[in-house]
């Protein structure tokens, strides 16, 4: 009884392994392993469609995200430099997406086109995401136009305040020489010139001069030396020592707007009524010891 079975057994096993290896077999694998590779080919390539598709939906909405940005950027009468640049820099990134995406789209619908993959849902998918580029398109045009319509406005109005700010600097400097020239004039008019000196040291600089032993002194002649003396602001001036123990006032200056004062043995010229002690002369000539 062995024997039969074990020359059975031996028979399945010669009859498939003969069926393993024969060419129907071969041809069955083959076909298999060919299906196999085209659903992974067809799998890789929806793959690759889904993918490119979402990376452009998630570009649209960055692009909506940038428009609404600008579209709501408030205007101001002022727009500096950096914030021109913000807004160039985002209309190029706008119009590079736009074109990058429409760019993918061409490249997907040609190659759909061109795959054995034949699907309705891919291709309305596409067409709806062209659609949308387009509509950001069109948005990014009236965009563009509405910016330069605000940054023209502005620079309208930056002329303008440019325009009254030099109206205001010219104002101000105007105003600025003029009260230059009004504060020269009150110095001018304010400024008085003093000297004390002993007769000698007077008479050296020609403040003082005689003619003649009976001949009584003049002050202040025509070629006296002015600089000599000492400027002062008349206003200002209320006292004037004058470091000597003797003190006689040479030039035209009512008593009742001065005192000559001692302070520590030395006399000091008070003055109590400026307007009136420089109204006569604006030169004060004091001779002393």
């Amino acid at each position: 009884m062995k024997a039969p079975i074990i020359a059975f057994s031996l028979f399945l096993v010669l009859f498939y392994s003969c069926g393993y290896k024969s060419a129907d077999y071969k041809a069955l694998q083959a076909q298999n392993d060919s299906l196999m590779r085209a659903k992974q080919s067809i799998q890789n390539e929806v793959d690759e469609y889904f993918s490119a598709m979402n990376q452009i939906e998630q570009n649209i909405e960055k692009i909506k995200e940038t428009q609404g940005i600008l579209e709501t950027k408030p205007v101001s009468n002022e727009l500096d430099s950096s914030s021109r640049a913000k807004i160039n820099d985002d209309l190029l990134y706008i119009n590079d997406m736009l074109k990058t995406n429409k760019e993918e789209l061409n490249r997907l619908r040609t190659k759909l086109k061109k795959s054995s993959l034949h699907s309705s849902e891919l291709q309305k998918t596409i067409e709806r995401l062209t659609k949308s580029i387009e509509e950001q398109g069109a948005k990014l045009i009236i965009l563009k136009a509405d910016l330069a319509a605000k940054d023209s406005l502005i620079s309208d109005l930056g002329i303008t305040v440019n325009k009254l700010g030099k109206d205001v600097e010219t104002l101000k400097t105007d105003n600025e020489v003029k009260q230059t020239k009004i504060s020269a004039q009150e110095e001018t008019i304010h400024t008085a010139w003093y000297v004390f000196g002993t007769r000698k040291e007077l008479k050296e600089q020609k403040i003082v001069t005689s003619e003649g032993i009976f001949s009584s002194s003049k002050v202040l002649q025509s070629d006296f030396n002015k600089n000599y003396f000492v400027r002062i602001d008349a206003r200002q001036t209320k006292s004037i020592p004058l470091y000597s123990t003797r003190a006689k006032i040479l030039t035209s200056h009512s008593k009742s707007t001065y005192t000559l004062e001692k302070e520590n043995g030395n006399f000091v010229l008070l003055i109590t009524d400026t307007k009136g002690f420089w109204s006569i002369s604006k030169y004060l000539v004091i001779e002393v010891d």
